[in-house]
């Protein structure tokens, strides 16, 4: 019965992890596609930053995926409250190859990912560190989700094992 019951909590956990990683309930989303016009394999990024009276200064980064050349990617944020947001895409070596910062204030944006050379490097100095932040969380729930895929497996291994043992002294 112990079995059973951390197969249900393993699922239920990865259920509304999956649920509460989607636009489910976004006030304000921003829904942008980019399009990698590079030759590299690129994270994709965006990093929103807010000044208001009820929340002060802050950012928050949103990863999107790993987006290989000449591919597409939908994500979504939240933009409630912010000011402006930066689109960064990183190469394999953790190098800003694109930045693009967007003060407009839609819904939806369509960028053509190329490279571009005059970036601000104080602007690449701030959007490496808060990226290397969010691919070390990123990291982290990667390794937390196949860690419960693969208890899930041994606790349905143990199912089998428990079942036909019981089955072979019957």
């Amino acid at each position: 019965m112990l079995t059973i019951f951390g197969i249900v909590i393993g699922l239920s956990a990865l259920g509304l992890n999956s649920l509460f990683d989607d636009s489910f309930g976004a006030s304000t989303p921003v829904n942008v596609r980019t399009e990698n016009l590079t030759d590299k394999n690129l994270k994709i990024y965006s990093i929103a930053f807010w000044d208001n009276e009820w929340n002060g200064k802050g950012n928050y980064v949103t990863f999107d995926k790993n987006l290989k050349p000449n591919k597409t990617s939908d994500f979504w944020f939240e933009n409630d409250g912010t000011t402006e947001f930066w689109l960064v895409a990183k190469n394999a070596r953790g190098e800003i190859n694109y930045l693009n910062v967007v003060t407009d204030k839609e819904s939806e944006f369509d960028f053509k990912i190329t490279e571009n050379k005059n970036i601000d490097q104080d602007k690449i100095a701030i959007a490496k560190e808060l990226t290397f932040k969010t691919d070390k969380s990123e990291q982290m729930k990667s390794f937390a989700f196949w860690t419960n895929i693969i208890l899930i497996g041994l606790l349905i291994l143990s199912l089998i094992k428990i079942k036909a043992s019981v089955q072979h002294r019957l």
